[in-house]
């Protein structure tokens, strides 16, 4: 059966080289042990390797748009591959002015190489500002973004794990959000990560400045961060969207099954059915479209196999809605078709280059890479 397809509104397509890499941490470990030694590790070809693979994963199951975190470096080789392939994307590079000198960059360096990959998108590919986090960039990038375009789409992460409340910047100001707001960074077209750790008052300032929150439920539970108050946030007119993030805190890029977490999730926080299964359907599809500005998303579409046992379940589920979205997307999905272009064909990817190595050779080299820097076994 013909069925919608989704908007993967917050990943790191680097990262899913990654996998299974940087487990058993909390968030600020995970980053400074693992992931940003990882990060810094890439090259141009075994990044090329990790967008490939995570597009793979993508596309095959059901999405066809997503809003990229990109990397510190080469994510001019991330614009290259989102153009080929024909997914509707909002293409970031990652800016850290703050951190360890094996990934961090001057202020000055990060400006103009936001330059050049934002003059690499086009067609399908906008191009959007993603400072890292608070902890990661100092308050002359901020300042520097304050100033910029208005009009270009804005991510970060924000409010996600316990321990950022205890940088004295976050605690002074009353909370991320509230930070984020003094620094100019909050608008309609700002999307902030997770939103897990919240302040009282900072769920009214999302909604009054027209801020997203992208919900990433099993990043949350994998890094032990917490639940967010989904069902709060939409009840005060908080726009949500859903999310992997990177494959190395979910270890899936199937959003269906990040939206099924949600769904139960939700029902914990508040009640089962306090959201109900078109507001989840929007979350994960059209309202995230119309907020990257995806034109023509709604012409999209995905086939999806049914067992003839699900075919004769389906006839007398009471949410029918709710009864597909159960249903797991990996594997199941035949084609997926977006602009008018097959991106996805019965194990086939018509749009998708071929990767310039084999996976366990890019795995290898990062791994080796990474090590060399300083990076802990």
């Amino acid at each position: 059966m013909r069925t919608t397809t989704t908007v993967q509104s917050h990943v790191h397509l680097c990262q899913t080289l990654f996998r299974g890499m940087a487990e058993g941490r909390t968030l600020i470990p995970w980053l400074q042990e693992r992931i940003w030694f990882l990060e810094a590790a890439h090259t141009p070809e075994t990044l090329a390797v990790s967008v490939i693979l995570s597009l793979k994963e993508i596309i095959s199951t059901g999405s066809t748009g997503l809003l990229d975190m990109g990397s510190v470096e080469h994510s001019e080789v991330t614009v290259g591959i989102l153009r080929e392939s024909g997914i509707r994307a909002v293409a970031c590079n990652a800016l850290m002015d703050r951190g360890p000198d094996t990934i961090a960059k001057p202020l000055n360096w990060l400006q103009r190489e936001s330059e050049r990959v934002r003059g690499a998108c086009g067609g399908a590919v906008r191009y959007g500002f993603a400072p890292r986090f608070v902890l990661s960039c100092s308050p002359e990038l901020w300042k520097w973004l304050e100033n910029e375009d208005g009009d270009t789409i804005r991510a970060t992460h924000a409010a996600e794990a316990p321990g950022e409340m205890e940088d004295p910047w976050i605690r002074e100001a009353g909370g991320n959000i509230r930070l984020l707001h003094r620094l100019g960074f909050l608008s309609p077209v700002t999307c902030l990560a997770h939103c897990v750790h919240l302040e009282k008052g900072e769920p009214e300032i999302l909604a009054r400045t027209g801020t997203a929150v992208v919900h990433c439920p099993w990043t949350n539970l994998k890094l032990g961060s917490g639940i967010a108050d989904i069902p709060y946030l939409m009840a005060g007119g908080v726009t949500v969207l859903l999310g992997s993030d990177g494959a190395p805190c979910n270890n899936r890029l199937d959003l269906s099954d990040d939206a099924r977490l949600a769904r139960n999730l939700a029902a914990l926080k508040a009640s089962p059915g306090a959201v109900n299964t078109v507001e989840w359907d929007r979350a994960a599809g059209s309202m995230a479209a119309e907020f990257f500005g995806f034109q023509g998303f709604q012409d999209d579409w995905a086939e999806l196999e049914l067992t003839h046992t699900e075919q004769d379940e389906l006839e007398l589920a009471e949410d029918r809605g709710a009864y597909l979205a159960d249903i797991p997307r990996a594997g199941r999905i035949s084609r997926v078709v977006s602009g008018g272009r097959i991106l996805y064909e019965m194990g086939e990817f018509p749009t998708l280059p071929e990767p310039p190595m084999s996976v366990a050779s890019a795995r290898e080299t990062v791994w080796k890479r990474a090590l060399s820097m300083g990076m802990k076994p």
